[in-house]
């Protein structure tokens, strides 16, 4: 990539996802919005005022699942949340449609990962550089209130960058572009040590894993024995070195736990299986439409007292839309899965198809335990 390749609507991507990814500067309407009007507003200044605009298998996903939306609020059991949410839906469709718009060879699909990269990467550095670390800490035991962060949504960000980094590295012609991925990655390491996530250790660790499989796929032997031994050494790190065991060590452990049934699960994973609960059976009592795109935090603060979302995407779609609604949002999921694996055994992939797979399979495994 060389910089004088970069247009004004490259740079207005690059500032929504800065601006998207900020929780501090997404509040703010004038820089919301603003970003969302630089990105319709240099589109149409290079296309003469034209929106490509061609029916694909995405748009068709997402105008299905907005209809459904849509008609969930006729019956839901608060119209309120539903509207709001919907409202959300519909912008994020419209700045989709403008990405998926400019995605049109290889050169343009690998400059859009490497502008969220830039962009995700400077909100990283953000945090690091205005966020009190340990507040996140403090926060995993209920001490502390990170206000608008997530230190959930902190470490995704930066694992999804690490697993991204890893394919555009190497295909960097510019020095100062490959010093800021340096940058990103030493930034990217030191929030997720602090953050304590879970998912955000499981996904980078597996993302890394996908790619030493996927990346040269014959070697079959070899890779296996380097996944094996970068999940065993992983592992060890995590329960044997105190300092990664006090941040997210014993919270894995509390997850394995959690699934084999022997020992005891920590509280925040008590309360997720909770929720998952009070979803499972929710969904029974209106398994077809559900009660509106949104309303699980209306469910579970009459039950609980929560007035939180589910944690887990495949509660919160059952609940809000019903198995309509499951089968208007992850039909497209089943699509992609299928595609590809068609194309891996022809043997048709490219080693960018395969790290957009890791991680389009990685986040969707992750949605049981985030909304997505």
């Amino acid at each position: 990539f060389q910089f004088k390749n970069i247009s004004l609507l490259d740079v207005a991507f690059c500032i929504f996802f800065a601006i998207a990814t900020n929780a501090d500067l997404m509040v703010n309407p004038i820089l919301w919005w603003g970003s969302i009007a630089l990105i319709i507003a240099t589109q149409c200044m290079l296309n003469h005022g034209k929106l490509r605009f061609n029916l694909s298998e995405y748009k068709l996903w997402f105008l299905m699942f907005l209809m459904t939306c849509t008609l969930s609020i006729v019956y839901s059991i608060n119209r309120a949340i539903s509207i709001n949410q919907l409202k959300t839906l519909i912008i994020l469709a419209l700045v989709m449609i403008y990405v998926e718009s400019e995605l049109n060879n290889l050169y343009s699909i690998e400059k859009m990962i490497m502008l969220y990269v830039i962009g995700v990467g400077t909100t990283l550095i953000y945090v690091l550089l205005t966020q009190d670390l340990n507040q996140f800490q403090l926060a995993i035991h209920g001490e502390a209130s990170t206000g608008r962060w997530n230190g959930n949504e902190i470490g995704m960000n930066a694992a999804m960058a690490l697993i991204m980094i890893l394919y555009l590295f190497s295909r960097a012609k510019n020095l100062f572009l490959k010093m800021y991925y340096c940058i990103i990655v030493s930034v990217s390491l030191y929030l997720i040590y602090w953050m304590g996530s879970r998912k955000t250790i499981v996904f980078f660790i597996l993302g890394v894993c996908g790619v030493i499989l996927l990346k040269k796929p014959k070697k079959i032997i070899r890779n296996l024995l380097l996944v094996c031994c970068t999940i065993a050494v992983s592992w060890n790190l995590l329960m044997e070195v105190p300092s990664l065991y006090q941040n997210v060590g014993w919270r894995l452990e509390a997850l394995t736990y959690s699934i084999t049934g022997k020992g005891k699960a920590d509280s925040s994973t008590l309360l997720r299986e909770k929720y998952i609960k009070i979803g499972i059976e929710s969904f029974k009592e209106s398994p077809v439409v559900g009660y509106g795109v949104g309303t699980f935090s209306e469910i579970n603060k009459a039950k609980t007292n929560h007035n939180t979302y589910s944690h887990n995407n495949f509660i919160e779609i059952a609940v809000g839309m019903g198995i309509i609604g499951f089968i208007s949002y992850y039909w497209i999921y089943v699509y992609l899965i299928l595609k590809y694996m068609k194309t891996f055994i022809q043997k048709r992939t490219s080693f960018l198809v395969s790290v957009l797979f890791i991680l389009f399979i990685l986040y969707f495994v992750t949605q049981v335990g985030l909304v997505t």
